[in-house]
């Protein structure tokens, strides 16, 4: 038995919601990694972000992040897999001050390799601007050094290597950002 000093910030003691309020929080979010045949991965791009990214996005409170990854998947391109293992972590650091400045964590799940022909997408008309099916050394004309290196660690996972968890600060991942915009703009 564990018997908490009076005062204590303990988690086991009467301080427990204090003790809540200094604990942070992340705002935690999927990724569904699905090829073709040919590696090519399938890259979604949302109306409410710039670079293009693998299907994902928040889970729910009621949802384990294995079904938010299935579920991500199907309302945004219509195509219905089941989630495999766990690929890749990748957080976030934030201030925790408001919700963009939350830490961040997303986790990257194997949805598996489809055949060719590729399915029919039926994009998410609200959310989802456009897709396509990308090989791994296209990646860069997609999204930011950061970001390839994520999916790039994720297909790698899938190939045997570890499973990591890659960390970027909120200021690293809007300097890949702004980076890949740039070079669009430029193009």
């Amino acid at each position: 038995m564990t018997v908490s000093q009076p005062g204590s910030s303990h988690p086991g003691s009467a301080e427990v919601p204090a003790y809540l309020t200094r604990v942070a929080r992340a705002f935690p979010a999927v990724s569904a990694l699905v090829t073709d045949p040919e590696g090519r991965v399938l890259l979604v791009h949302s109306y409410n972000r710039e670079p293009w990214g693998c299907p994902g996005g928040v889970i729910d409170p009621d949802e384990t992040p294995e079904r938010a990854a299935e579920r991500e998947l199907a309302e945004e391109t219509g195509v219905r897999l089941t989630a495999g293992r766990l690929l890749q972590v990748a957080w976030a650091t934030g201030d925790g001050s408001d919700l963009p400045n939350m830490p961040g964590v997303q986790f990257y799940f194997d949805l598996g390799t489809v055949p060719l022909p590729h399915p029919a997408l039926r994009l998410q008309p609200e959310e989802i601007r456009d897709a396509a099916w990308v090989a791994p050394d296209e990646l860069r004309g997609y999204m930011g050094d950061l970001r390839v290196s994520r999916i790039l660690g994720a297909l790698a996972a899938r190939a045997g290597a570890e499973v990591r968890v890659l960390s970027a600060t909120r200021a690293e991942l809007q300097a890949d950002q702004d980076a890949y915009t740039a070079e669009v703009r430029a193009r």
